[in-house]
């Protein structure tokens, strides 16, 4: 029985450039997509969060110039002290049979304990 799932999955960029961040964001939502088994026409909305360390290219912007359809909405991670740095996260909602599995590559893995 399919139900709506919150996808949460998170990367690190080692440079800011419109060229990283178009790589890792299109890796992460690949990756999700796969380890979900997701059918892209059945996300509902993508949520995008940025730290504030990173200017030159929107990830919404990789992720429609890469045939995205979902509604997506990108919004900056408030500045917390000792924060990860240069940090890209997706809160993906999409209707799914299966249990979330939350990804998380490169630094971001360190992320992974705030799934419990």
């Amino acid at each position: 029985m399919e139900r709506l799932i919150a996808i949460r999955g998170a990367t690190t960029i080692e440079v800011d450039t419109k060229e990283e961040i178009e790589k890792c964001s299109i890796e992460l939502f690949n990756e999700i997509i796969l380890k979900n088994n997701i059918d892209e026409n059945d996300i509902v909305s993508i949520q995008i969060t940025t730290t504030q360390d990173i200017v030159s290219y929107y990830p919404a912007t990789a992720l429609r110039l890469n045939g995205c359809k979902a509604p997506l909405f990108s919004s900056l991670e408030p500045p917390i002290k000792e924060t990860m740095n240069k940090c890209i996260r997706f809160l993906i909602l999409s209707y799914s049979a299966f249990k979330a599995n939350h990804i998380y590559l490169k630094n971001a893995i360190n992320l992974k304990g705030d799934t419990k």
